[in-house]
């Protein structure tokens, strides 16, 4: 190989580059077929464990949607006897009566697994303590629905009907003349009491118990198959060893010619990158030399692109950014929601505390806002007191998750520093499935009005059959 690479140095005419690609592109065909004959017994064992490991996916799958659908579950029974919102037992009820994501983990756990096995039989005990909290759930439901039945009794209210599914659930003889603070606390106490949350720790701790076994099994299946596939791979590993070395022959007589190094840096300019230092020292300082270029003019262009899009106040997007992030979303019609905010009163907080006062507020606003919302929305100050908050990929039936953060957002502004009076903030909301839109802003717009015009700090979604 050495005394190749002398040839090329010394030779004004080089090397004949057909001859050598002819010699090296028939030695890589001839390594190339006896690794497909070796690789085709590889990949007959890797196909054994690909199955192996998708038995674990599987059961591991179904282990987690057995957790998490008792967690949902869980959650939804205690937002609904929190809140008496009756969407989450809607959602509660539709889980057990049509989605029914338990049952059908259990069935394709069943296609891949025996009930003879650990896994499965775990995953069974785990159904039957999920059921056994459902059993808690709904009684603790039937219980709130009891009690808010007798507060409609006490002011002269009708009484709200049971749904189908909650009427089912019997009272225990125990209960049936409790008051309503009484149904109120075993309600809670069903949801929160120690053996709610000895059978929920037993359901997660047996799904654990389900994927560390399969963990375990695989473990030993791999094992057996290590020793095949070591001698077949031994095999491999020499002809990749001579397949390298064969291009690394190919790599070193090209990169001594001048034309590879140059057509990289062509390449390179025309897509405003760096230039990669190689072929000879003086390409070498050339490369250095314009990418020091390019770093000042880089470090200059972020430097600006800061200034230009960034609020010096709070330090969150401007509107011009805010601009350019609506732009980009009408031009992908991504499914975003928008949020007007408005801080209210705030030319009395300027009168009060003076704009030192005023722009402490503003600061706080921003920081608060970008806390709340997630790493991927983008929080603007769009005017003096005005702020705006884009949420791209938005699912259009978690707006009430934006009603509680904002309420987040109000009741940490009720307590400012600098001993400044507590602020809150108004809010509008629009959704679009379609991008943003001159009529999503005006929609956030009317949405806002709406909250100033009845009272302020407080948060609107826009609803055309209202506004």
């Amino acid at each position: 190989m050495k005394q190749l690479l002398n040839r090329i140095k010394k030779s004004e005419r080089g090397i004949n580059i057909n001859f050598l690609n002819t010699f090296l592109t028939g030695l890589t065909a001839f390594v190339f077929c006896l690794i497909l004959l070796i690789s085709g017994s590889v990949n007959k064992r890797f196909i054994e464990v690909r199955e192996a490991i998708d038995k674990f996916i599987i059961c591991e799958n179904s282990s987690k949607a057995i957790k998490e659908t008792a967690n949902t579950l869980t959650d939804e029974a205690r937002f609904f006897i929190g809140t008496s919102d009756p969407k989450h037992l809607m959602r509660y009820i539709r889980e057990l009566t049509e989605v029914k994501s338990r049952e059908k983990a259990m069935a394709d756990l069943k296609k891949v697994c025996s009930e003879k096995d650990l896994a499965y039989q775990r995953l069974i005990i785990a159904m039957h303590q999920a059921e056994s909290l459902n059993d808690m759930e709904l009684y603790a439901m039937r219980l709130h629905f009891e009690a808010i039945n007798k507060r409609n009794e006490m002011y002269g209210n009708p009484k709200l009907q049971l749904p189908n599914f909650i009427s089912k659930v019997e009272l225990q003889e125990l209960d049936l003349n409790l008051s309503e603070t009484e149904f109120r606390a075993k309600a809670i106490e069903n949801l929160f009491g120690d053996a709610f949350l000895v059978y929920r720790t037993r359901v997660n701790e047996n799904c654990n118990l389900t994927i560390e076994s399969i963990e375990k099994k695989i473990e030993e299946e791999l094992s057996i198959r290590s020793n095949e596939l070591g001698r077949k791979l031994s095999h491999l590993q020499i002809l990749f060893c001579l397949l390298i070395c064969v291009n690394i022959l190919i790599f070193v007589v090209l990169a001594l010619l001048v034309l590879n190094p140059l057509k990289k840096f062509q390449a390179s300019i025309q897509k405003d990158e760096k230039l990669k230092p190689v072929g000879s020292s003086e390409f070498r300082k050339l490369a250095m030399a314009y990418n020091e270029i390019y770093d000042m003019k880089a470090k200059t262009e972020r430097h600006l692109l800061i200034k230009a899009e960034y609020d010096a106040l709070t330090g969150i997007l401007n509107r011009r950014a805010f601009d350019q992030i609506c732009q980009t979303s009408a031009e992908k019609k991504q499914k975003i929601a928008l949020l007007l905010v408005d801080l209210d009163n705030f030319k009395a907080i300027n009168d009060t505390y003076g704009h030192s006062g005023g722009d402490t507020v503003l600061k706080e606003l921003a920081r608060i806002l970008v806390a709340t919302f997630r790493k991927d929305d983008y929080v603007s100050r769009i005017g003096g007191d005005e702020f705006a908050v884009v949420l791209p990929d938005f699912k259009m039936d978690s707006t009430t998750r934006i009603v509680e953060k904002i309420k987040i957002v109000n009741e940490e502004l009720s307590h400012m520093k600098d001993d400044i009076h507590p602020v809150s903030i108004s809010v509008g909301v629009a959704l679009s499935d379609d991008g943003y839109s001159q009529e999503l802003f005006d929609k956030a717009d009317k949405a806002l009005y709406a909250v100033k015009s009845n009272g302020r700090k407080g948060c609107r979604i826009y609803d055309p059959k209202t506004m």
